[in-house]
Parts: structure tokens; C-alpha cells; sequence
């Protein structure tokens, strides 16, 4: 396919994404580089044949904007930067674009090549025997992944965005028993659950709708439903549990808030210093959530293979 044919077939679809772009940039919402990520995700997901999955990556951004906007000015004073100044998010990176997008748009790629080469080759020298990649399980599992990863991270930022404005004391997932400052990696709310359950019900919705009216047209039964959204919950309390056990939290002597680092990047401590670090430093905030959205999308793909389900185009 020619880049003029590309563009013809996918001309809705480039719209979307040049005003989520334009968006993006005059309102600051990605870096330069956090935008040609965003590109080329989007073309990714546009190459996919199934329409669903470009829109379900428009919606988790939009979504994820608007619940980052809320509290904002509250949310700026709960933690601080790293870099002087209130804490709060800011324009988002490519590596941080990749850690939310990133496992979704592997799986896209990998089903498409596999729906575009869905029939085995037939060996010349042995007959019976096929070779080549055909894989029919995979082929049916892998949507499953891809919309249960959208469905974690926005679990997950659902629960991070709002959770921390809830009035209850944040408590360690680790150890219930001990509250945490508003910011700790795996510090939970009850409220926070609540909110990631929110988000990522409104994710599974959207993708069945998608998956229904958009072509090729794909059933939902509704146990894939139930999964995804139960994938999505789960996301939230990896994404906890990762970052009570993988994720250093560094905080300040003064005022004991929380700090931040711009792009989810770690924040650097110096020995006599103001800043106090606890936690193991595996992975930075980018990785934790990577590892979040594969774990959870590896999870619904288990689950709706011991149960028997999956999810294909519907044969007209």
C-alpha cells in the first residue's frame, strides 16, 4: 500500500489524530518528542485493520487528559517537583507515551501480520504438514491483550489522577496498616480502586462499542467483558504493587511531600542532601507502568483461554 492509498483509506482517522496533535502541542500536553511518539503509535494502531483499536488509543487519551485536568490546582500543592516548583503533571514524554502505549501497539502489529498471513503454507515435500506463521489460538487471543491493556492504564490513571484527591489517609498496599504521604509508589485509597474501576469500565465500553459497529464488525460475548474490566482493576493494583516493591519514593526533609520528577523519570538524590529516598530502585514510573500493561494484558489473554473464549471478526 502506497502513502497516498494510506491516506485515502485512513483520511477520519488522520484527522483525529492531526487535532489530538494539535491539541497536544497548544495546550503543552507532550513534549516534541512525546509528539512524534504519539505519531507514529497512531499510525501503528491505523495500520491494524480493525478499526476499534485506533479509537480505543484517541479515547484513552482524551480521557486520561480530562481526569488529569481535574484538581489540578490542588493536585499541584499535594506533591513537589524535582525540578523547584509545585509538582503535578506535566507534558508527557515519549518514554512515558511508549510505557502506556507501547505493549498495545506490539500486540497490534503481531495481529495484524497474523490476520494477513491467517492461512498456512502447504509443504511440497511432506504432505499434511504446514509451515509458516499460523497461529488461529493467538490470533484470537491477542484483541483480548490489547484492549486489556488500554483497560489497565486506564485504570491506573484514573486511580492516580483522582485517587490522590481523595480525603482518605493513603495507606502502603504492602502493609495496610501504614499510612503514606499523598504520592507514595503503592500507596492506595479505597476511593482510588473505585476510580480505576470507573476508568476501566468506560475503556471496555468503548471498545466493545467500537468492536460492534466499526468494521470488521467483532463480537463481544459478555464473559470477555467481565474479563476486561476485571483486567483493568487488576492493572491498578499491579501498577501498586510494582511500585511499593520495585519503585523508589523519594521525598523532601522540609515539608515530607512527595517529589515528582518531569516524564516520569527517577529523582536524582545527593548524599547530605534535602531529599530522603525509600523503596528499592528497580524501575523508574515509565517502567513500572510498562510492566503493569503487559502483566494485565497477559493476564485477560490467560484467563479467556482456560476459559475458552476469544474474540474474532464476525464472517458475513
Amino acid at each position: 500500500m502506497d502513502i497516498q492509498s494510506f491516506a485515502k483509506q485512513h483520511t477520519t482517522q488522520i484527522s483525529a489524530t492531526i487535532a489530538l496533535v494539535t491539541y497536544a502541542v497548544s495546550r503543552k500536553k507532550l513534549t516534541p518528542a512525546g509528539v512524534l511518539s504519539g505519531v507514529v503509535v497512531a499510525v501503528i494502531h491505523m495500520l491494524h485493520p480493525w478499526q476499534a483499536f485506533f479509537w480505543l488509543l484517541m479515547v484513552f487519551f482524551l480521557l486520561g487528559t480530562f481526569v488529569t485536568k481535574i484538581g489540578h490546582a490542588k493536585k499541584s500543592h499535594l506533591t513537589q517537583s524535582a525540578i523547584g516548583g509545585v509538582g503535578g503533571e506535566g507534558a508527557r514524554s515519549a518514554v512515558q507515551v511508549f510505557a502506556n502505549s507501547g505493549w498495545a501497539s506490539i500486540l497490534i502489529a503481531i495481529h495484524a501480520y497474523l490476520i494477513h498471513n491467517n492461512t498456512p503454507f502447504i509443504s511440497s515435500v511432506i504432505p499434511g504438514v504446514t509451515a509458516g506463521p499460523h497461529f488461529p489460538t493467538l490470533e484470537r487471543l491477542l484483541p483480548i491483550g490489547i484492549i486489556a491493556q488500554y483497560a489497565a492504564v486506564a485504570a491506573d490513571t484514573f486511580s492516580s489522577e483522582l485517587g490522590i484527591l481523595s480525603k482518605q489517609e493513603p495507606f502502603m498496599i504492602t502493609a495496610p496498616w501504614k499510612n503514606v504521604p499523598k504520592g507514595t509508589n503503592g500507596g492506595v485509597t479505597v476511593d482510588g480502586f473505585k476510580y480505576g474501576g470507573l476508568g476501566s469500565s468506560l475503556l471496555v465500553i468503548v471498545a466493545i462499542s467500537a468492536l460492534t459497529f466499526a468494521p470488521p464488525h467483532v463480537d463481544v460475548h459478555p464473559q470477555i467483558s467481565v474479563i476486561l474490566i476485571a483486567s483493568g482493576i487488576a492493572g491498578s493494583v499491579i501498577d501498586s504493587v510494582l511500585g511499593a516493591a520495585c519503585q523508589v519514593t523519594v521525598s523532601d526533609k522540609g515539608t515530607g511531600k512527595v517529589v515528582e520528577s518531569p516524564g516520569g523519570t527517577r529523582v536524582k538524590v545527593l548524599p547530605g542532601g534535602t531529599r530522603v529516598q525509600i523503596g528499592k530502585d528497580l524501575l523508574s514510573n515509565n517502567g513500572v507502568n510498562f510492566v503493569m500493561a503487559a502483566l494485565s494484558s497477559l493476564l485477560a489473554m490467560g484467563v479467556a483461554f482456560v476459559m475458552g473464549l476469544d474474540l474474532q471478526a464476525v464472517k458475513l
